[in-house]
């Protein structure tokens, strides 16, 4: 649709043409019916108008002066004269104006205005078309030149360097003269990359709107050259002349906080940078680039919107071990929050567990692998629930937890993930067909340290013991003894997979006085001794 907008102080002319026009029919919009030029003006200026139909003679501004001032803020709005002066000196005017029709006004019907229009939507039809070529061919070309930017700068990253002085020819096509002064190298990333290509809907998108947003705010800057490097990462090099090192690393800084402002309003991205030291060769440049880049482990524990330099971030990691030692009481804990539904527990036992791997900083990957782990294990806890169907596929877990690019986008994730499984438990819990069944579940799995009777289990759920045999056979298929049994063995393989308790303690942790008798239901149960168990979960961990 095209706008068109009227403006005729003749009340009777405005009402004819904006109630007997099938403008939608051909291929316009009104957006406005004005008998105040002024009025027409202002709205113009506020909003793109295609075609203005207006009078010629008017108090305060006439037609041809209402044209003028419009064209002052975009040339290409098409103009129609309405006159009841058949005047050549008007007609003249007008078509020094290059308006597109004059009708006179006692010749005026709907038909002919319906023509007029017809072929104006004709006119901007193919101005259109030869706009968008140009545009596409434009963005082609621009494409193209960051394609091969893109190229250039991470083969100077991941290449060898056999030829400075061919490096330095291909560096100045693109506006890099390292030869004449030194530049900062700045390395920036957004936070929550995967957030952000959902949103964007495709990588390509994404990056095309970050570097647009930047070239604009560069557009005065014409020294500063940028290089996207992948999806939410680009490479910023400043000039740095030797003199004014201090106040251009001041300058850098404005520069980078004002990006990462306007990027977070327009492009609603928050936005990291890492800024290295002045580069006065290329060797110089591509040590420090691949530092920022290769060190994206590091990275995973630095601050959102943040800028620092790559002397001040903290490499090294923890003992993974620390990891694995707290990973029987985090799960507890998590397990608790989920199978308890307490939703007001999540940001604490979340929080700890976040403030303990910032402390100890983990390997990422390290993390994500036991956060995995305690995730599917919950899960299976889920799964072991009457009526309980997962919606998501283990693949599509493991690709959005290793996805994860911070630990603040880790932990907004977890916090969601929680929430989200406390609703299935939820769920399961109403939809069951007899609440009696999924409590007795819940008070074996919170007394599975005990021994276990269905006397006890009956006296919890206030019901009689032989009632409650009945109906558990009935409802799940096994009987009391059977689903406790099942329970212990299976918390068994947990602590042996997970800690290196004894059998021993491992039996008496269940309520197993005897250890041969615990051993006989373990192999029973599993088909295999525990400690045999134990040795080939362990020969089977990379």
């Amino acid at each position: 649709m095209y706008t068109v907008m009227i403006v005729d102080d003749d009340l009777p002319v405005l009402e004819f043409l904006s109630s007997a026009i099938k403008w939608e029919e051909l291929g316009f919009r009104l957006t406005g019916a004005f008998e105040n030029p002024l009025d027409a003006l202002e709205a113009g200026r506020r909003a793109k108008t295609d075609v203005l139909i207006s009078d010629i003679g008017m108090p305060e501004m006439n037609g041809l002066d209402l044209i003028r001032s419009l064209r002052e803020g975009d040339p290409h709005v098409k103009a129609v004269i309405l006159s009841c002066h058949d005047d050549f000196h008007y007609a003249q005017k007008a078509m020094k104006l290059s308006v597109s029709e004059y009708i006179l006004k006692e010749t005026m019907n709907i038909s002919n205005i319906s023509e007029v229009l017809g072929r104006l939507k004709e006119q901007l039809d193919a101005e259109d078309h030869v706009l968008s070529k140009s545009r596409k061919l434009e963005k082609e070309a621009a494409l193209h030149r960051s394609s091969s930017k893109r190229h250039f700068i991470r083969s100077t990253v991941n290449e060898p360097l056999f030829d400075s002085e061919e490096w330095s020819q291909q560096a100045e096509g693109f506006g890099l003269r390292l030869g004449q002064h030194g530049v900062l190298p700045v390395f920036g990333y957004a936070n929550r990359a995967k957030e952000a290509n959902q949103r964007f809907q495709s990588r390509d998108l994404f990056d095309y709107t970050i570097q647009n947003i930047i070239e604009e705010l560069l557009v005065d800057q014409k020294e500063i050259t940028l290089f996207t490097y992948d999806t939410g990462e680009i490479v910023l090099l400043f000039p740095q002349y030797g003199s004014m090192h201090v106040n251009n690393s001041q300058k850098v800084e404005q520069t980078l906080r004002h990006l990462q402002s306007c990027l977070q309003q327009y492009a609603k991205v928050a936005f990291s940078f890492i800024t290295g030291s002045p580069a006065k060769d290329v060797r110089s440049l591509k040590e420090q680039l691949k530092r920022m880049i290769e060190g994206r482990s590091s990275r995973f524990y630095l601050p959102e919107s943040s800028v620092m330099k790559l002397e001040h971030i903290r490499e090294g990691f923890g003992d993974g071990g620390l990891l694995l030692a707290e990973y029987a009481q985090t799960l507890d804990e998590f397990r608790s929050v989920v199978f308890d539904e307490r939703s007001d527990l999540i940001d604490m036992y979340v929080s700890k567990w976040i403030d303990f791997i910032q402390y100890h900083r983990f390997r990422p990957m390290e993390v994500k692998e036991w956060l995995l782990k305690m995730i599917l294990d919950v899960r299976m806890r889920l799964k072991s629930l009457q009526h309980y169907q997962s919606t998501f596929s283990s693949e599509l877990l493991h690709h959005d937890v290793h996805e994860l690019s911070s630990v603040r986008e880790l932990e907004l994730w977890l916090k969601d993930y929680l929430q989200q499984a406390i609703q299935w438990a939820g769920q399961v819990y109403r939809e069951s067909h007899n609440r009696e069944i999924i409590e007795c579940q819940r008070f074996v799995y919170n007394h599975l340290h005990m021994k276990i009777s269905l006397e006890d289990a009956a006296a919890h759920l206030h019901l009689h013991p032989s009632y409650l045999s009945r109906l558990f056979k009935k409802e799940t298929g096994e009987n009391f003894v059977e689903y406790v049994t099942r329970m212990k063995m299976e918390k068994a393989k947990e602590l042996l997979e997970i800690t290196d308790k004894t059998v021993e303690q491992i039996a008496d942790m269940l309520g197993y006085e005897n250890k041969n008798y615990f051993g006989k239901l373990f192999k029973a149960h599993t088909g295999t001794v525990p400690n045999a168990f134990r040795g080939q979960t362990k020969g089977a961990q990379p």
